[in-house]
């Protein structure tokens, strides 16, 4: 019998706001860069994208939710920045919560599905 690579499956989930991705794994990485970083030009180099494609992200996802998720500081002598909503920490932690169960549920399927995937 000739072996062959593993099958599985794998996935992921995002929010949607009138068919538009209000949160989803890209966000959550910019989020918990700004996070680290406190500014999204860091953020941006950081995660190997550009400002602007993660500025238009965080726009999107600010003008889908009901209150900022990001919250820019005006620069200055101590320079600008930006921090991360309590509503905005709230929707991370929470996809952060429901991306580990749905890859529990993916592994468990996995487990399932192995025997007839050879």
């Amino acid at each position: 019998m000739k072996l062959c690579a593993k099958y599985y499956l794998e996935g992921a989930f995002a929010i949607l706001k009138d068919n538009e991705v209000f949160f989803g794994p890209l966000q959550h990485k910019i989020v918990n860069q700004i996070v680290k970083d406190g500014s999204i030009n860091a953020a941006a180099k950081n995660l190997g994208i550009s400002y602007q494609h993660a500025w238009s992200i965080i726009d999107k996802m600010n003008r889908l939710s009901p209150v900022p998720i990001v919250i820019r500081k005006k620069g200055g002598k101590d320079g600008g920045g930006c921090r991360i909503s309590d509503y905005g920490l709230h929707i991370y932690e929470s996809f952060a919560v429901y991306s580990f169960k749905m890859n529990e549920y993916v592994s468990t399927i996995n487990k399932e599905w192995e025997p007839n995937l050879i």
